[in-house]
């Protein structure tokens, strides 16, 4: 600003010099008149009248331009002096956030949109903050505010969907995760699992089903993907379970087949597969897709489905008959055997049961449900000693009048008392537990049945 004042004042300097020499070089002529709109006026004053004009105007433009400067000034100073206000209570705010002090960030974060209106950082942690703090409506409010400025902004369309979450505001979530997707078509990974979530809480299996597909689709890394994969065949199986509870029985059937063919693993199949076949008249294939279940998963669960398939329909010896068929097929024989010895008891058929309880007995290592039937059998034929001898072995291997001490705060489990839990770090809150519940009958039994052996040559 100095350089170019010195520079304007040089050039005016030189300026009147050479005016003052045209002047002595030109005294008689500028003596002469000029007429000016019909008064004769002498061309030196004329001349005179135009420098002096030029100069007030130069004069007057220098002023103005200078005072525009200054405002100028002074307004950058105004704005760097609110940014500096806004970035100290938006840090302060960020500080409070850290500290769990919700209500004291969102003083902050006010008082940095006090200071600068459209402050970014702090109108996105003003929603998080009115959101912890259980003002999600008042949330959504500055959400929509920032949007209204920048409309686009991925950031805050995120932080706006879970606020209407939050609010349970399902259609008003949709419609902003499609606005994300709608600008991230093939990226918005999270935007995909949230619209996803939403329809599969709906129960709008058809809805989620699109969206898993598209997320199969999206142009991200393949290990991004692998904890999407369970809800392919979970959806799946959802619409197949819809077809049935509508009475669209054929339908069920080949949607469930098709999840049977291509996930081999997913065990809910099986036993809805067979729902679906029996609700069709067809029994044999209901009790096919029950034994594959278990040939496929070693799943119990079928088993028992079947089981109890005759038992409903009092033909006890068909689910003696497909047992023993499948003992015979299977490499996994154990735990048929052990589920066949457990009906033979219930049809007090103890001979039979004690019979095969003593094979199970022989292939694995110890269980205690086991010992509590071949218990149960002794007991039956008044062999009170023996009885007692495999109840023993049943609480020696269960404990199940140990007394444990369970947090009420997080679950721990502790065999003494203790003032402390390190778990979740709180005091006094350790009580008494039983667990005699493990002495009740027992419908799906987890024991170890089987135990493969590596065999080495001594």
């Amino acid at each position: 600003m100095r350089l170019k004042t010195a520079v304007i004042t040089i050039l005016l300097i030189f300026f009147m010099l050479l005016v003052l020499g045209l002047v002595s070089l030109n005294g008689p002529l500028l003596g002469e008149s000029f007429n000016f709109y019909g008064y004769k006026v002498a061309l030196g004053w004329i001349l005179a009248a135009s420098l002096t004009v030029g100069f007030v105007f130069f004069g007057a433009w220098l002023a103005i331009s200078g005072l525009a400067q200054l405002s100028r000034r002074w307004v950058a100073g105004f704005r760097q002096k609110n940014e500096r206000a806004a970035e100290t209570a938006y840090l302060k705010g960020l500080d409070a956030v850290l500290g769990g002090r919700s209500l004291e960030a969102i003083d902050h974060f006010r008082r940095a949109l006090d200071a600068q209106a459209g402050y970014m950082p702090a109108l996105l942690k003003l929603g998080d903050a009115l959101r912890i703090g259980g003002k999600a409506g008042e949330a959504v409010e500055w959400r929509l505010k920032s949007l209204n400025k920048n409309p686009k902004d991925i950031a805050t369309l995120y932080a706006l969907a879970e606020d209407y979450v939050v609010l349970e505001n399902h259609e008003e979530a949709k419609k902003t995760l499609l606005s994300i997707l709608h600008l991230q078509p093939r990226r918005a990974l999270k935007a995909l699992r949230m619209l996803r979530t939403i329809y599969i809480r709906e129960a709008n299996w058809r809805k989620a089903m699109d969206v898993q597909q598209n997320i199969e689709r999206a142009r991200v890394l393949e290990e991004e993907r692998t904890a999407d994969q369970p809800f392919t065949p979970g959806i799946l199986y959802q619409i197949g379970v819809d077809f049935l509870q509508q009475g669209k029985t054929k339908e069920a059937i080949a949607r469930l087949e098709k999840i049977r063919k291509k996930y081999p693993s997913f065990r809910a199949t099986y036993t809805k597969l067979a729902k679906a076949y029996l609700s069709d008249g067809r029994e044999e294939e209901a009790i096919d897709a029950l034994l594959d279940g278990y040939k496929a998963n070693t799943s119990p669960g079928c088993l028992l489905a079947m089981e109890q398939h005759y038992i409903d329909k009092d033909d006890p010896e068909g689910a003696i008959g497909h047992y023993r068929v499948l003992i015979a097929s299977t490499d996994r024989k154990i735990l048929p055997k052990f589920l066949l010895g457990r009906f033979f008891y219930h049809l007090e058929l103890l001979d039979r049961a004690q019979e095969l309880f003593n094979e199970v007995e022989g292939s694995i290592q110890e269980s205690g449900l086991l010992q509590y039937y071949i218990g149960r059998i002794k007991q039956r034929r008044g062999k009170m000693d023996e009885a007692c001898n495999h109840y023993r072995k049943v609480i020696r291997i269960l404990n199940p009048f140990e007394l444990n001490y369970r947090c009420s705060c997080c679950g721990d489990l502790s065999p003494e008392w203790k003032d402390y839990c390190v778990v979740c770090m709180r005091w006094d809150t350790y009580f008494p537990t039983f667990r005699d519940e493990l002495m009740q009958e027992i419908q799906e039994p987890r024991p170890v049945f089987y135990q493969e052996l590596q065999w080495k040559e001594q």
